[in-house]
């Protein structure tokens, strides 16, 4: 049966008289991205971010036509489409990639974020590569009034802090001063019940910005999780030291700190990638004590999947050994 794509090129060539090789690239390639676009449903800025064509061009193309050089278009609506198709023949040998599961230091994450449900305000610090922001991605679909926002060295100020804060809680238009800012984050969340405000990355902060978010829990009772890697730690001790900066210090009521994967965390990540081997598993125990735990150990397992796709075989501890090496050097 004709697609839609191959009617309309007959259409065209019926109107137009024979075409040319080159001519009826073109139209094939601008047929294929109509289709491909009513199939996504995306919109003319989104099919412009995919192909690296011009917003404006693209609706020309795709609409009432386009009088310039459509070759040049057409080469670059082919090259996204091989994209697709190449990327479509890995995934579908590919074992599909494991959403959140949960392993010991993820259940011990959730259960510090439950507490900050309570009203509370806690410090969650890990290693990289341990799941701590899958795990509040996770508890974030599935408790209300939790709202999540993650640091940048750009937003390590007050009011940079703040906007990305609002933004969490679905403010975007957050223009003023800070005193202005802080008091509508008051009033967002005042009423709210069981409500906390998850800070990642948290160790970008200044000493004022974690100050201020210390003022929220104060004055609404808001839950507060502070997560980070080792230097918000040390920033919070820090201000422990310091007469100015003691109160958020002696407001944190539970503070976890897992520096690297326990046991059980490798096992989890094998299982939920269906593996069953105990020399693997070992292996996989080893990669994930090195620097970026589970997640080192996850790049490695993908690489070691798609060598033994290629080769048409299952995945040996050879081929995660040769994968934890390629993703090594590729890492220096």
């Amino acid at each position: 049966m004709a697609t839609r794509a191959q009617e309309t090129l007959t259409e065209v060539v019926e109107q137009q008289g024979e075409m040319t090789p080159e001519d009826r690239f073109i139209e094939e390639q601008i047929e294929w991205l109509k289709g491909h676009r009513a199939e996504t449903g995306a919109s003319f800025t989104e099919i412009a971010s995919w192909t690296g064509i011009a917003h404006g061009t693209v609706s020309n193309l795709l609409g009432k036509g386009y009088a310039g050089n459509r070759k040049k278009y057409a080469d670059m609506i082919a090259k996204y489409r091989h994209t697709l198709e190449s990327q479509s023949e890995v995934v579908a040998d590919l074992p599909e990639k494991p959403g959140y599961f949960e392993t010991p230091t993820s259940s011990a994450i959730n259960r510090y974020l439950q507490w900050a449900q309570r009203g509370r305000l806690v410090l969650i610090v890990t290693g990289a590569g341990l799941g701590k922001t899958e795990t509040a991605r996770n508890f974030l679909r599935d408790n209300h009034n939790s709202f999540m926002a993650t640091m940048t060295a750009s937003t390590s100020g007050i009011m940079p802090m703040q906007q990305r804060v609002l933004r969490a809680l679905g403010e975007k238009q957050a223009v003023g001063s800070p005193a202005h800012l802080s008091e509508l984050i008051c009033d967002k969340v005042r009423n709210l019940r069981h409500a906390v405000i998850i800070i990642d990355e948290a160790q970008h902060l200044s000493i004022k910005a974690l100050e201020e978010i210390r003022s929220w829990h104060d004055e609404t009772g808001v839950g507060i999780a502070l997560m980070g890697n080792e230097r918000v730690q040390q920033s919070i001790y820090g201000i422990s030291r310091a007469a100015d900066f003691a109160q958020i210090f002696s407001r944190i009521g539970l503070s976890l700190t897992r520096p690297q994967a326990v046991q059980g965390d490798a096992e989890a990540l094998a299982a939920a990638w269906g593996i069953t081997d105990p020399k693997i598993i070992a292996k996989i125990a080893e990669f994930a004590s090195k620097p970026g735990a589970l997640r080192g150990a996850t790049f490695a397992l993908e690489v070691a999947h798609l060598m033994a796709v290629t080769q048409g075989t299952a995945v040996t501890l050879e081929h995660l050994t040769k994968a934890w090496a390629q993703n090594s050097r590729t890492a220096k």
